[in-house]
Order: C-alpha cells, then structure tokens, then sequence
C-alpha cells in the first residue's frame, strides 16, 4: 500500500508538470510550433490531472484501448486484451485476462458488473462471434434481472441482444445490413447505436425501433470518425460525429388520432449543432480561432455540453504528426465557453479514432483516454479558483472569494491569500490599502502582526501602518510597541505622527519609561517633542515635569491640567512662570487658591514685575479686601501708575492704606491726582487744605460743597462763601447747588454791590423755585403722615378692645391660682393676665386714680435687663467704674 502511495503522488507531479507547465494551451494557440496571440485568457472551467498510480506502470508496457466510469470504479481495456479494474486513483483493484485480442468495448451495469467477468464473484459469460465486435452495452439492470442481457455489435453490422432463456442464453438480432455498428449505448429501455448510415434507438419494452437520425451529409468515413453517444438522461441522447452535435429528445407521442396507433409509442426530435469546416478562402482567418476539430467524445456538463476535440492541421493536411486534443466546453447553441489543449503522452502519434472520453456525470468527472495517458477533468472548485485569481495577481478578487466562503476552502487559508496581497501591495507602493487590509485580516493573531509590522517597517511604511495595530484583543508583546516609537523617534519627520500616536494608545500596553530615556539623551528637543514628553511624564505620574512643559509651550490646557492633578504644591514656586503662560487665567487660579498658594509667596515672586503684581492684587481686593489688606499701602501706588481709574474706588472702599497717609498722598501729588489728594486730606482732617485745593486746582463747586457736606462743619462753608466772592464763577455755582444744603440767603446777603454775577436771575429763580418745592414736599409728607398715624391709632384701638380667649387653667402670674375663681381680672397689652386683687395698689391697699398699673412679668424683665446691660457696661470700662 506504502508504494502504491508514492507511485500515485509521483504521477500527479508528473501531471502538474507536463499539463501546467505546457499542456493547456491558451485559447488563441494557433499551431505546434508553438505560436500564440497575446490575449488574456478567462478562468479556465475544468482542472486536469493525469491519473497515475498502476496505470502508469500498465500504460508503459500495453495500450489503452477503451474504459467505462462507474461511480466506484474505472474499467480499462488495452490493446492486449486485459481487462484491469482501477479505483477512481488508478490503483489496480482487479485484471481479467480474458482475451487475446484488443478490448474494443466495456460495459458495466449500475451495480458495477463487467460483461463477460463478474467483479464479485466467479460468474463468467462468454460469447463469440465469427467477426470482430466494435461494441457492447451491458443492461443497467443486468445483475438484478434474470434474463442478463447485454448488446453487442461490430463488424458483421448486426444488433443482437443476448439474453438469458429457459433453455440458455439465445441472440435477438434487432437491426442487420447497414454497415458495420460502431457504439452502444443503453439507458434505461432504450438503446441507441450507430452504423455506417446513422443512428438508431430502440425500445426493449415495446419491441419497437422509434427514430433514425442520419450520419451528416460530407462527413468524413464513419470508420476514422467514429460517432459519439452518450445518453444525458433515459430521454435525452447527445450524438457527436465527427463535426456535428445533435441532441436527441425522446418524447412520449399522444394518442389522439388514430393515425397515431400506426406509428412507435415515442418519437425523437432533434436540435442540431454544427462544427464548421470553413470554406477555403477563410481557413488561413478561421484557422488562427481553432474553429474546426472532430468529436472523440461527448458528455453532459451542467447546462453545457462537453466534447473532446479532435483537430487537424489544415495547412498540411497530409501531415502525420497530430496535434494536441482539446478539451471543450459549448454552450446548447453552439457558443464556445471554454478550450483547453491537453498536452498527453504520445499525443503526436495519434489520431481521432484512439482518443475516448469516459464520463461519470453525477460527479462531473471525465476521463480523457488515449493509447499512453488517461487524464482526468473535473470541475474546478473554490481552491481551484482562488489559485488561478491568484496566479493572475488578482489578489483582491481572490481575498473576497475567500472571505465570502471560508469555510469551502481545503487547501488555501485566508490569511495565506492576505498575506500575498498584501506583499503584493506593498511591492506595488500602496503600503495604505495593504495596512487597511491587515486590520482586516490579522485582527486577532499576534504572531502575525508581529510579521507584518517587521516588513512595514523594513520596507519604511510605519506610519502608513501604525494607526491599524491593535493596542487591545490581541495586545502585541509591549517591546512591539516600544519599537515603532523609537523609530518614529529617530526620524524628525515623524516626530508628528510619534505625538498622535502617543496619545492614542493606552501607556499600559508599553513601558513609558524607555522611551523617556531615548528623549533625555536627545535634549534640546523641539516643540513636537517637548508635547510628547509632557504626555509620557503624565503617563508615569509625573505630572510637575508635565506641567512645566505644558507652561513653558503654552499649551492650551496647562491650567485645566493643574487643576485635574491638584499641582498647586508644585506650582506655588512658579507663579512667574504661571503669569508668562496667561496671566488673567493665571490671577484667577491663584486668587481661586490661596490656600495652597499663599499671597505672601506670590506677591514675593512678582515684586521684580510691579504690573503683574498690581493684576494679581487687584484680583484679590476685588474677591476678598480684608484678605491683602497687608499690602493695600504698596496698592496705592500701583492702582496709581496702572489703574488710576480704579484708585479713587479702592481708598474709599479700603481703611489699611491709611496707615501711610503721607506716602499715599505723596503718590497722588506727584501725578497731580487732585480728587485723590483732596480725599486723602480729609482722611487726615486737613479739610481747609483739601478744601482750597478743590477751589484752586480742581475748580468745582458741586464737588467742594459734597466735600463740605460730608465734612459738616459749618466753618468750611463760611470759607467756601468767602473764597466765592472773590470769584463771581464760584457764586453762580453756589447760587446753583447750594440751596439744598444751606439757607442760600447767607450767599445772598455776601454778595457785594455791584458783583456781575452770571444768570444772577435765573439762579435766584431757581432758588425760589426749589424753595417752594421744598415746601409744598413737607406739607405733603405730613398730611401722609398725619392720615397714617390716624390710620394706626384706630387699628391698635380696634385690636385692644377685642377678647381675650383664657384657658380653664391658666393661673395668675402672683397668687398661682386659677385666674377664673376671681371675677375680676385684668389683660394687659402684652396679654399677660392677673387677678385684679393681686396687682399693687396704693400704701394702704387703694389705687389712687392718678397711678398706672402695669404688668409685673414686663416690668421686672425690663428691669432685669437695665442691669445686665449695666454690668457690661461696667465689664468694658473697668472694675473702678463698675464699683
């Protein structure tokens, strides 16, 4: 068995490389020479393989002559007149030695039995006749009917079918006188063979001849071009001959006439299909598309016939050398799908009449028969046609073919497929669609990515691969990833692509580490990456050196950042370098912050930069004044060189300044800040000063008599009238404002006789008019209040003389006894209730009329509480005071 084995492994190679290599040709081969039109061919529909084995070993010593295909079994008979039974791997099973003779014919029935020998047991048939025999047909059924019957036919021209009888086997003959009978073939009730005149089929169940199809006018002797048979269905026969196809069709005939009754039960209607010989004047054209060949067999193939082609030079038809037979496949109308020229042992030595086609069309196999060779075609199946996309470059078509039906493929792997494609991409300089292809094919094998990143990055394709690996299901092994960024790393044209990466994938899947000793030793680095190394340092929790990067590049997010990890321990050092980055986010974080960031250390920072330190103190004046008031004395002279719209606001609104009164209003001076000057004055009580600097400097009256307002001391006004009638400007303006604040009769009566005094009538108007607004507004507001005291007085009246509801247990504040066992009682304001009786009265128990009861609980608190306010009173002044 080991041999038999190797010898059929050794003739499938034989195969490959006799039939592969130079065996098909391409559809447009045109000669033996050798000759073939450039063109691309189509997929081919069959694969070819020789069969090997024993029949390589029978083949070298005897010729084939003829074989039969069961479903189990190959029979072949040679030259010889052995008969050798093969398994469908051309291993010998089987050998009858029963003739001297060559084998022209076999045939078997459906159960796997050989007409003269039984395979199973030791039955022999034998049956002679005076001429050679070109045929025979076994029945179908021949092994489960008693009769046994088989037809033979040869050169005698004579059907006969031999059965078995009563008294032994006897010879119907059927048809006699038309030439010699070359093929038989049965199916079913029917058989059908050929002579020199044509073809003819019979029907064993009537007993009755029912067509006769006629050999093709021109056709060339029936002895060198035999006719071909081969029954389709029990119904449906297939006829080659020579350069004609016909289909035969067996139809049941209606018996609706009575004419009918003369004629068989079944007719045959035929569709004929003609393999031109072109006229001569065309043969040089037509030849070139290898048009014109004979038939040495014919079978079904799905919805197309199958024929093996015979053909002959027609340039030197005198020629001796054959050419290659072709294996082709036509459509029902004639149409040619497919031609493949088989390359088979000896094939120049032969003609039409020793080639045969042996079929088993259930399983689509046939079997190419030639004195030397026996090649078997069989439809091309998935791995066959991925092979051929394959072979072609056309990995595309190939890798979805492969993805569409996975599970139908035997010999190629899907990734196998990919990884051709994908070399094959990257050989063709579109490493993107190679690397898209491998997130597709290699999702979850490591090993292969490993592969496949090595070559992307041989090939220097990384970054064209680099966002397709995996960082999760599968996770390659961290020195995987480690790798592509120090290669990103070395060159400083991907040091971009080195960032986008970074933040993509998770730290956990490569040490952060490593790659910030390979930035180290590259420092100074740019700004590219100096963003790759804050995202590393944060990776390892070392987010100050984050930080300090991400201020330093002025990134967007540096605060937010500070913020998310709490940095503020680490930042309190670089208030600096905070308020270089963005100075008002920066005033807000740290005024947000004092606590972690404490004001004495950032105002110690920012004294070399007086403009920072006035925002930052501003910031914190505005959130909260007390909490700077330790530095309000040096914010005077900031708000007065940075914001002098601010400084009027914030001595008012702040009291710690004052300690440095002279200073702040050194400040002011310098810069001619008179209302600050003037404001600072009062704070000091130098109120004339400040007073004459807002007559003299400032000239407004409005604002020198709310000064002397908020002042009230009578003297400044006195002042200020003495000063006006020494400037007829100011007594318009005092004539104008002052009416709200003094009798502007003591302006009037100042003023001196021939004083010209600008709109004098309008302002005394004015006076007046203001004067009798004023008055008309009081006599208002009293009528108001009036009515609303009369309003009050009645309510309160109302109130007071409404009951009083006393509970069944209320007791007298003095006696403790119930408050309704004596008739009269009395309810104060305050709704406290006593027994009249109880209540103090006169020295000798009578009230005099002139006296005021009053509730005793009210009274004795409001005495309690003159004490205590006394004591503590007392407690503040001293214990002489108290005492």
């Amino acid at each position: 068995m080991q041999d038999r084995k190797d010898t059929e492994s050794q003739d499938e190679e034989d195969l490959t490389e006799d039939i592969s290599s130079d065996g098909i040709d391409d559809i447009g081969n045109t000669s033996d020479e050798g000759e073939c039109i450039s063109q691309e061919q189509d997929e081919p529909k069959l694969k070819y393989q020789r069969l090997g084995s024993h029949v390589s070993d029978i083949l070298r010593k005897d010729l084939a002559r003829c074989t039969v295909v069961h479903q189990k079994f190959l029979a072949m008979g040679t030259h010889s007149g052995a008969i050798h039974i093969l398994d469908l791997h051309g291993n010998e099973v089987k050998r009858f030695n029963s003739h001297n003779l060559p084998i022209n014919d076999l045939s078997v029935d459906v159960a796997g039995r050989v007409v003269i020998n039984s395979l199973y047991t030791d039955e022999v048939i034998e049956y002679s006749s005076p001429k050679s025999l070109f045929a025979i047909a076994l029945d179908p059924e021949f092994s489960k009917k008693s009769n046994k019957s088989f037809a033979v036919g040869g050169k005698r021209g004579e059907l006969i079918i031999n059965s078995q009888r009563w008294f032994g086997r006897r010879d119907n003959i059927i048809h006699s006188g038309e030439g010699a009978i070359y093929n038989i073939k049965w199916a079913g009730s029917l058989i059908a063979w050929c002579n020199d005149a044509g073809v003819k089929v019979y029907d064993c169940d009537t007993e009755q001849r029912i067509s006769f199809i006629d050999r093709p006018k021109e056709s060339p002797r029936p002895d060198l071009y035999k006719c071909q048979l081969c029954w389709e269905s029990t119904t449906r026969l297939l006829i080659g001959w020579a350069d004609s196809v016909k289909i035969a069709q067996v139809i049941e005939r209606t018996n609706d006439t009575d004419d009918s009754k003369k004629f068989p039960d079944r007719y045959i209607q035929i569709t004929s299909m003609r393999v031109f010989f072109p006229p001569k004047p065309y043969a040089h054209r037509i030849r070139r598309f290898q048009t014109d060949y004979y038939i040495c067999g014919i079978a079904p193939f799905g919805e197309y016939i199958i024929t093996l082609a015979y053909l002959e030079d027609e340039d030197n038809p005198k020629l001796t050398r054959g050419l290659r037979p072709e294996f082709r496949i036509i459509s029902r109308n004639n149409k040619e799908i497919s031609s493949d020229a088989l390359t088979v042992h000896g094939y120049e030595q032969y003609k039409s009449q020793q080639y045969s086609l042996g079929s088993m069309s259930e399983e689509s196999m046939y079997y190419v028969v030639s004195p030397r060779d026996i090649v078997v075609a069989r439809p091309r199946d998935l791995d066959d046609h991925v092979a051929w996309l394959m072979e072609r470059k056309k990995y595309e078509a190939a890798l979805r073919v492969a993805r569409q039906s996975e599970a139908l493929l035997n010999v190629h792997k899907l990734v196998d497929i990919a990884g051709k494609y994908i070399q094959e991409l990257i050989t063709e300089k579109q490493p993107e669609k190679a690397a898209e292809l491998c997130s597709k094919i290699l999702q979850k094998d490591p090993l292969l990515w490993n592969k496949w990143i090595d070559v992307f990055i041989r090939e220097g394709y990384l970054k064209a691969v680099v966002d397709f690996i995996p960082v999760g299901k599968p996770t390659l092994d961290s020195a995987v990833y480690e790798n592509i960024l120090v290669k990103f790393l070395e060159t400083p044209a991907d040091h971009g692509k080195l960032l986008s990466v970074v933040e993509e994938w998770p730290a956990t899947v490569y040490d952060p580490n490593k790659i910030l000793y390979h930035l180290e030793l590259m420092e100074p680095l740019s700004d590219t990456l100096l963003d790759v190394q804050a995202k590393l340092y944060t990776y390892v929790k070392r987010f100050d050196k984050t930080m300090n990067i991400l201020l330093k590049r002025k990134r967007p997010n540096a605060l937010q950042y500070i913020e998310n990890y709490e940095l503020f321990e680490a930042v309190r050092s670089k208030v600096l370098l905070l308020m270089d980055y963005d100075s008002k986010k920066a005033v807000k974080m740290l005024v947000t912050h004092i606590d972690q960031i404490p004001v004495p250390e950032v105002v110690e920072q920012l004294r070399p930069y007086p403009l920072m330190l006035h925002s930052y103190l501003h910031a914190l004046f505005l959130k909260d004044p007390q909490v700077g008031s330790t530095y309000h004395e040096l914010q005077v002279g900031l708000y007065a060189q940075y914001d002098y719209s601010y400084l009027m606001t914030f001595l008012k609104q702040s009291d710690h300044w004052a300690l440095g009164l002279e200073n702040a209003y050194q400040i002011c001076e310098e810069r001619n800040y008179y209302p600050e000057m003037v404001y600072i004055l009062g704070r000091m009580g130098r109120v004339k000063q400040a007073l004459q600097l807002l007559i003299e400097r400032i000239g407004d009256v409005k604002t020198a008599i709310e000064f002397i307002d908020t002042q009230n001391d009578d003297e400044l006004w006195e002042d200020l009238i003495d000063y006006s009638m020494k400037n007829p400007k100011f007594v318009s303006g005092l004539l104008e404002h002052i009416g709200a604040y003094i009798d502007p009769v003591r302006l009037i009566k100042r003023i001196p006789m021939g004083m010209e005094v600008k709109n004098l009538r309008d302002r005394i108007v004015k006076i007046i008019s203001d004067y009798h607004l004023q008055m008309s507004l009081r006599e208002g507001c009293n009528e108001i209040l009036k009515a609303d005291c009369v309003d009050l007085i009645q309510r309160l009246h109302r109130s007071n003389r409404r009951g009083v509801r006393v509970a069944q247990d209320h007791r007298c504040p003095i006696c403790d006894d119930n408050i309704l066992t004596q008739k009269d009682v009395i309810i104060f304001g305050c709704r406290h209730i006593y027994h009249q009786s109880c209540l103090r009265v006169g020295e000798e128990g009578k009230r005099s009329s002139s006296e005021v009861v009053r509730c005793v609980l009210c009274q004795t608190q409001s005495k309690r509480g003159k004490t205590s306010s006394y004591i503590q009173v007392a407690r503040k002044i001293g214990p002489n005071v108290a005492t």
